[in-house]
């Protein structure tokens, strides 16, 4: 190691959630003022609207849209979505990622009719006629496998389901459609490269009309709460408010989206050079901003390969996904820095070679 001349990245963190912290991010810059108090207190209450309207207003999020805050992150939120809002419609469910997998699981959980469209190969599956009277679901940007839908033109005009969406890998990113969507879920634990924990459900008035009846468990049932079903943690409240202050002075959604934007360039422009790798997804269109997901086109000792990155501080936490094809799973979102991946794809290049 100290015979090689190739500079390391500066930070090593490339996991896609939790990411990698903004640069001025600081614990001794958190808000300590609410810690150790009763989060119905009027104060905490108020503490915790401001975010979550900042977040409204940020993401540009119609005023007529409710915003819930959720425990169990992403996951929780879905799940409080799926049992509230599904079941009176048959349900449309876009699949190309493995959270799409884990979601079906759920609906199947509870015996909904679902019109399954799979496909984990790399591409999309079928986008064409689907039923106006369906309920749609779909993960934004699959995260498992680099893959998004990056817009929604596919989508009629006049439907009468709703339409239900993950975009945690999407959220601080793209400039959401909202008006397409009556139901998003998310985590401010990859873009803003804040702390995870909690989940994020917004509702357009048309989704809560679409309100089923069926008993719901109280970590779910949202709808029912004018506040946090249960306790929040006050800390990461506060990181989310520090993240989104680097945020906004950043530039917001345009710096964001410019910044992932040049970070894929940067191992789009690496891969096409490389012999050992390539995009998982085969259509350029639909390849994730953040994170590019890239499978082996030759034989690789890729545990060494990934040990030997972690223990030298070259690079976290960027195996494959648990159910994927072995490969290199780079978040390019908006805290990370391009000359750190130009830097890891310098020692990319050298693994490759000492472990082939």
């Amino acid at each position: 190691m100290k015979n090689l001349s190739i500079d390391k990245p500066k930070n090593p963190r490339f996991s896609c959630g939790p990411t990698k912290k903004p640069d001025g991010w600081s614990l001794n810059k958190i808000n300590k003022t609410y810690l150790g108090r009763y989060h119905r207190a009027i104060e905490i209450k108020v503490f915790i609207e401001e975010q979550l309207s900042r977040i409204k207003k940020i993401l540009k999020i119609p005023k007529s849209f409710e915003i819930f805050l959720m425990p169990g992150s992403c996951t929780g939120a879905m799940e409080a979505v799926i049992w509230n809002l599904f079941g009176k419609r048959e349900i449309t469910s876009i699949i190309y990622d493995y959270w799409g997998v884990e979601w079906l699981k759920d609906l199947k959980k509870l015996n909904l009719k679902v019109d399954t469209r799979i496909s984990l190969d790399g591409t999309l599956p079928s986008l064409k006629d689907i039923p106006s009277n369906n309920d749609l679901f779909f993960v934004w940007t699959g995260t498992t496998t680099g893959i998004s839908i990056n817009n929604l033109n596919f989508l009629s005009e006049n439907r009468k389901g709703i339409v239900v969406s993950d975009i945690t890998s999407a959220a601080f990113i793209y400039d959401i459609p909202w008006k397409k969507i009556d139901v998003s879920v998310f985590s401010w634990q990859k873009a803003l490269g804040s702390e995870s924990q909690h989940g994020v459900i917004v509702l357009s008035p048309k989704a809560k009309r679409h309100v089923v009846s069926r008993p719901i468990p109280k970590i779910f049932d949202f709808l029912k709460n004018n506040f946090v079903i249960n306790t929040p943690s006050l800390l990461t409240i506060s990181d989310l408010a520090q993240c989104l202050d680097i945020y906004e002075k950043n530039g917001g959604l345009i710096n964001s989206l410019k910044v992932c934007k040049n970070n894929k360039m940067v191992i789009d422009k690496w891969v096409e050079k490389n012999e050992y790798v390539v995009n998982f997804v085969k259509n350029k269109e639909n390849q994730a901003i953040s994170p590019v997901y890239l499978v082996f086109k030759k034989k690789i000792k890729h545990e060494k390969l990934f040990k030997f990155l972690s223990d030298n501080e070259i690079a976290y936490d960027i195996k494959n996904y648990r159910l994927a094809n072995p490969g290199i799973r780079i978040w390019t979102g908006p805290t990370i820095k391009k000359n750190d991946l130009i830097a890891l794809t310098n020692w990319l290049d050298w693994s490759f070679n000492k472990f082939k």
